[in-house]
């Protein structure tokens, strides 16, 4: 009997092809976060492994084997170095994008922004349908969004394209104020913060400053939507290097501006400032960098300092307000903690330990009930339902509820609904028992996107471009509809304006009118 085959099957490529592929095979299955360092690195293994068990059999040949080895590993290497160039990351996996070098570079041709462009103070009143949206994740910055009265079968009542333009890099989201939609983008080596008419797309006004954040995975660019100030009609924008700017909503006057890690002496996030800012009364509030202070607070009239607060450095999530154990205050998730801040001073009231980690917290904290938290991340760390309490002497305290591996939420936030949690889990939709934190079904891969939600619905932006309705069922996925809005990865947030729906990425921004539901 000839024992080749079997001899073939049981050699050491074989077994060890088997073994890897598996290892690979699970972690795309289970969506883990190192599934793309995993098909990467594990074939990698392989070759190595293998190049190294074909020169020890060699015996007296081994020598010449190495030889071979070295220069097959110095050619392929050479041919890789010189046609293939890598131009950031595929997606939210973190799977590198390569291209051939003789291509150019995929760059959108945008229309030139004049320095001194005339702005248009008055544009008129906002069409019928069209609601503020005045920060990232609505008012509450929460993602819950008031009943704007849309048709939610989609399938027959699709939303309607009213526009379409090219914009520049980042990866913010719009804020809406009536007519006016302002967003940040980067042209060159400016920032812009750029105000759009919601009716047709066309530029109201810009503000620029000289800076440009650039890191190899993530791409370039802002990071953060702008939040208004509707009664005194200001704009604050937060840049990527961490300019903060204080813009008339109208023209887009510069009002104030300061340099916040410059002024407090810390160092830039490796992702860049990508928090909201966040106002409350008469102040404006932002959170620095890798090291104290945790927050700062300014006039928002006229960006003097308030307070500073906390010792913790910063993460990529936005202090928000909430009403915890009968006070109101600002909540930060931090780069190894959650804090509770007193809204006239900052003091820390409760501060929960989230042991740091080399990646990012990005979810927005979540108010479960009245007096607990729905905290979530992912890179391997686990989430947190926090329950917030206040004793006699008025002294508060923080302890986990249940601590859970789901859900994984690793560029969005988790979302609340009834007694259930849904959410980007490592990229696909996962519905969460807030009961018990435990994952009652996983299913839809919509990739790194973001969501709203819009009564009983998810609004998904997906990674890939679609923007999807789906029906927020603790049984099972359930898609109401999907639109075909961009076609290259989008990482930013969607913004829903009354029936007026705007999304955008690095390339281009659309928007659409939603159908009204019917009486």
């Amino acid at each position: 009997m000839n024992s080749s085959p079997l001899r073939f099957l049981l050699s050491f490529p074989v077994i060890a092809a088997l073994i890897l592929g598996s290892v690979i095979a699970w972690t795309w299955i289970d969506g883990h976060v190192a599934r793309s360092a995993a098909l990467i690195l594990l074939p990698a293994l392989w070759v190595v492994l293998t190049a190294v068990w074909w020169v020890l059999r060699g015996k007296g040949r081994r020598l010449k084997r190495l030889g071979v080895v070295v220069l097959v590993g110095v050619v392929m290497a050479a041919v890789l170095a010189f046609t293939v160039r890598r131009e950031g990351s595929a997606d939210g996996t973190a799977f590198p994008k390569f291209t051939w070098r003789w291509t150019k570079p995929d760059v959108v041709e945008l229309p030139a922004i004049a320095e001194t462009p005339a702005p248009k103070a008055d544009v008129g009143a906002p069409p019928a349908g069209v609601a503020d949206f005045t920060r990232f994740m609505g008012v509450n910055g929460d993602g819950v969004i008031p009943d704007a009265g849309i048709q939610t079968d989609w399938k027959t009542h699709a939303p309607r394209e009213l526009w379409r333009i090219s914009i520049g890099l980042g990866w913010p989201g719009f804020a809406v104020a009536g007519r006016r939609a302002v967003t940040q983008e980067q042209r060159g080596e400016e920032e812009y913060v750029t105000c759009y008419d919601i009716t047709n797309g066309s530029l109201l006004w810009s503000h620029k400053d000289h800076a440009r954040f650039t890191e190899g995975m993530g791409g370039d660019g802002p990071r953060a939507t702008p939040t208004l100030d509707l009664e005194k009609k200001l704009v604050y924008s937060y840049g990527a290097t961490s300019i903060l700017n204080c813009l008339e909503l109208d023209t887009g006057k510069l009002v104030w501006s300061r340099n916040i890690l410059s002024e407090s002496g810390t160092e830039n996030l490796v992702w860049a400032k990508s928090i909201a800012p966040l106002l409350v009364g008469e102040l404006v509030v932002v959170s620095g960098g890798t090291g104290a202070p945790t927050l700062l607070a300014m006039k928002k009239d006229t960006g003097e300092i308030v307070w500073k607060a906390g010792v913790d450095g910063a993460s990529y999530s936005s202090p928000v307000v909430r009403t915890l154990a009968g006070k109101e205050q600002i909540v930060s998730v931090n780069a190894s903690s959650v804090t509770g801040h007193d809204i006239a001073t900052g003091d820390v009231l409760w501060t929960f330990d989230w042991p740091p980690n080399a990646y990012a917290k990005v979810g927005q904290p979540l108010l479960v009930g009245t007096d607990r938290l729905l905290v979530t991340a992912s890179y391997g760390m686990k989430s947190h339902l926090l329950q917030i309490t206040k004793d006699g002497s008025g002294k508060f305290s923080c302890a986990p509820v249940w601590t859970s591996t789901t859900p994984r939420t690793k560029f969005s936030s988790a979302a609340v609904i009834g007694n259930h949690a849904y959410a980007l889990d490592e990229g696909t939709l996962a519905c969460v028992n807030l009961a018990d934190g435990e994952r009652v079904w996983r299913d839809g891969r919509y990739g790194f996107g973001q969501h709203l939600v819009v009564g009983d619905h998810l609004l998904i932006q997906t990674e890939p471009g679609d923007v999807v309705l789906v029906k927020a069922n603790p049984e099972k996925l359930e898609e109401m509809g999907r639109i075909k809005a961009l076609s290259s990865k989008t990482w930013n947030p969607p913004t829903l304006a009354g029936r007026y729906l705007l999304v955008r990425n690095d390339r281009e921004a659309v928007c659409f009118e939603i159908p009204a539901k019917a009486p």
